[in-house]
């Protein structure tokens, strides 16, 4: 193999057969001029150098695709989660488990489309299957692309043969998931504070009970029937129980739109899930718990209110727009149920609603110790006055807003613009 990285190689990999390099094209080209000539001249000593040099070609591709080593490779991302943006390292582990020694090689690994693609880095030759060297780790920095899972690998390993005419391409290893999460803004500002049975939010019939709150979930085998909460069950239409809940926990609301009719294109959906999560993240490092609520999601029931942050987070790396503005309206009564039960300060983003919806949710802020809503497409959306005066703080944002500075407001007192 030759010393020189062969340029240039082709982006489309071809894993079944070798390939000519440059080199090797001009000498095929050669090759068959030289045949040409000496059949229309009738120069045999010039037939044998073309046949000669066309054989060399044939056995090159022959040895390069015979010679395809047997190499496993491991992999591993750390870390596995990383926001869009952030650096991860990608460690690898190849293996010969053959008993030759493999020749030296090049490699490099397959990135998912939106993640820049590493450059082809030496290989070097590894011992056979049982000696020492027989196996080596690599590695390369990756910066994450956008939100989702993406499968980083398998690994690109290429060799060619000693005259440098002949390229083989293979496959090895598995690819590994990364969960990439929304972009994460540092936010300032204040946070929700701890809600307790002072807190003027509660309702008085909650004073006198004790000192937990009480917090519907989904009913499990071997629950006690005494613990069914009937009024839940009624709202959501499956079994659902009572679940203590200490009031002096700390804990927030958030409200993500995600219906596809409410924004005006996808980059405002994206700023708006950008923003949940850096909000999300913000709150839960402050010693906040913070709950997620979805307007359309993808299951049914409180399944959704019950996730921890760090689930919450995790659903949002894969989070997407979905149809149907009339069924989703109901997240309404499943925040309504949420604030019946444990009330918590609400942060609800949202897109373009109807000002019927802005009214109705408007009502809910009597439970609410704190009440911020960010209405995300439209910059100079007004609001109606029921909801500035039920007490919610109001911000209108596109999806250029600076979230920071769209946070500070929505944590100010008073109307912000």
């Amino acid at each position: 193999m030759s010393t020189a990285r062969p340029a240039p190689r082709r982006r489309r990999l071809d894993l079944a057969l070798p390939r000519l390099t440059a080199r090797g094209w001009v000498v095929l080209a050669a090759a068959a001029v030289a045949v040409i000539v000496a059949i229309s001249v009738g120069w045999r000593d010039l037939l044998y150098v073309g046949l000669v040099l066309g054989a060399l070609v044939l056995a090159s591709a022959i040895a390069v695709r015979s010679r395809a080593a047997s190499l496993v490779a491991e992999r591993r991302n750390s870390p596995d989660v990383v926001p869009s943006g952030g650096r991860l390292a990608v460690q690898l582990t190849v293996s010969n488990t053959a008993w030759l020694r493999t020749p030296a090689q090049w490699w490099r690994d397959l990135t998912p489309r939106g993640m820049p693609s590493p450059e082809f880095q030496a290989l070097p030759s590894l011992a056979g299957r049982g000696f020492p060297g027989s196996s080596i780790r690599l590695g390369h920095q990756l910066t994450a692309g956008e939100r989702g899972v993406a499968w980083i690998g398998p690994m690109v390993v290429e060799h060619g043969d000693a005259f440098g005419l002949v390229l083989h391409e293979r496959l090895v290893g598995e690819p590994a998931p990364l969960t990439v999460l929304p972009r994460i803004v540092p936010l300032g500002g204040a946070v929700a504070g701890r809600t307790s049975i002072a807190d003027a939010s509660v309702p008085a019939w909650k004073t006198g009970h004790g000192h937990d709150d009480v917090v519907p979930r989904e009913y499990r085998a071997g629950d006690a029937l005494r613990h069914v909460n009937w009024r839940a069950t009624a709202h959501r239409g499956e079994l659902m129980v009572r679940q203590a809940q200490s009031q002096d926990e700390s804990r927030a609301l958030l409200v993500l739109d995600t219906r596809r009719e409410s924004y005006p294109s996808l980059d405002a959906f994206e700023w708006a899930v950008s923003f949940t999560a850096s909000l999300l993240v913000h709150l839960s490092d402050s010693g906040v718990g913070v709950s997620l609520l979805e307007t359309a999601p993808s299951g049914t029931g409180m399944a959704d209110v019950d996730r921890t942050p760090r689930e919450a987070l995790l659903s949002l790396a894969t989070v997407d727009r979905r149809a149907g503005r009339s069924i989703a309206a109901g997240y309404l009564d499943r925040l309504g149920d949420a604030l019946t039960a444990a009330p918590a300060p609400v942060y609800a983003v949202l897109g373009a609603v109807p000002d019927q919806e802005l009214r109705e949710l408007a009502g809910h802020k009597s439970r609410a110790s704190t009440a911020a809503l960010v209405l995300v497409g439209d910059r100079g959306r007004s609001v109606p006055d029921e909801v500035w005066f039920a007490g919610w703080r109001c911000v209108s944002a596109s999806a250029t807003e600076d979230m920071a500075d769209a946070w500070r407001q929505a944590s100010a007192a008073g109307r912000a613009a």
